[in-house]
């Protein structure tokens, strides 16, 4: 079994070239930079800003703060607490532009998150800048030559609502967080799902008892084995902090799977999984997985052959093996899952 997961981000070039018109102002404070083409009102709220936004056209625009000091070519990510509100149920993708000295521009469009699901706190690594398309020098990203950045939400279609960022900074340090990160659960989440051609699976976010849960419904062949794989994106932010994966969850696997597949995919498409600790229950069982159980799949390659915690872009919880029943079926439900100190 080989299996490939790539989520594809795209970004809009226009969006990006609209944004490094605006000039500079001040050394080394966070400072709000003046949209292109729709409404924004900034507010400073304790160490960090409220803004209030409508914009009513189509296409994608960047919402941005602003830092320049010449400290920024040490930082290794930037840390994030905030909240997202909006009018109706969408999403947006966090932004991060890096302005080098001699002209360079380079960019990262982030997973996106979730509009009024709560806080996110998220210390999105520096890792995968790509060299924008009308960069003046054309250079792989370099940190050192890195003088002005900005951070941000691109936003598409016609949205209104509230960003409130809570606090942000650049840290040159392995992100410390100070409470567990639970991934949010909303009907708008985009999730993937890869099977054998032979399996009939479905997989959803769905309301039970008035509480979001990830529904995975699946039947299969017996006699071979198959695979059912549902994928739950991760946001990019770097885990190092955290211990391990905690899972809330319960199964009924068909006869002769013996529990789920539980896989932690970076954003290579490197797979890390463990298929012996979440056995079949018919209770929520919570499970707490240290990431030291995780081990690179035999279907997969890495280039170090270790989890990198700064990696992880989306998790798996599925199953994979051979039912004895001439065709198997099974649920998998998840209540919450979420990366523990």
């Amino acid at each position: 079994m080989r299996i490939f997961v790539k989520i594809l981000l795209s970004v809009n070039i226009a969006f990006i070239a609209s944004v490094i018109v605006f000039s500079q102002v001040g050394k080394s404070e966070w400072r709000p930079v003046k949209p292109a083409g729709f409404f924004a009102s900034w507010a400073k709220i304790g160490d960090g800003f409220s803004v209030k936004f409508v914009k009513t056209s189509g296409e994608r625009r960047p919402l941005l703060l602003e830092i320049t000091s010449s400290e920024i070519a040490k930082a290794k990510s930037v840390a994030i607490r905030f909240r997202l509100k909006l009018a109706k149920a969408q999403t947006a993708s966090l932004v991060i532009l890096a302005f080098g000295q001699s002209g360079e521009v380079w960019f990262k469009v982030s997973s996106p998150v979730l509009a009024n699901v709560g806080e996110y706190e998220l210390a999105i690594p520096l890792k995968g800048l790509q060299l924008a398309a009308f960069s003046e020098v054309k250079k792989a990203f370099d940190p050192m030559k890195v003088r002005r950045f900005q951070i941000g939400l691109a936003l598409d279609g016609k949205c209104e609502g509230v960003w409130e960022i809570y606090s942000i900074s650049l840290i040159d340090k392995p992100f410390r967080p100070i409470k567990p990160f639970a991934l949010p659960f909303s009907p708008e989440i985009q999730l993937f799902l890869v099977h054998d051609t032979a399996a009939k699976p479905k997989t959803a976010i769905v309301s039970e008892d008035g509480k979001l849960i990830w529904r995975t419904e699946f039947s299969i062949p017996g006699g071979r084995h198959m695979y059912v794989l549902p994928i739950l994106p991760v946001p990019d932010t770097d885990l190092t902090g955290y211990s391990g994966l905690r899972l809330i969850y319960r199964a009924r696997l068909p006869m002769g799977i013996k529990a789920l597949l539980i896989t932690l995919v970076e954003r290579d498409g490197s797979h890390y999984y463990t298929d012996w600790l979440a056995t079949p229950t018919d209770e929520w069982k919570t499970l707490t997985i240290p990431f030291n159980e995780f081990r690179l799949g035999g279907w997969s390659q890495d280039e170090n052959g270790k989890l990198d915690l700064d990696q992880i872009g989306s998790i798996i919880v599925g199953i994979h093996g051979t039912t004895s029943e001439q065709e198997g079926s099974g649920t998998i439900e998840v209540k919450s899952i979420s990366f523990v100190l």
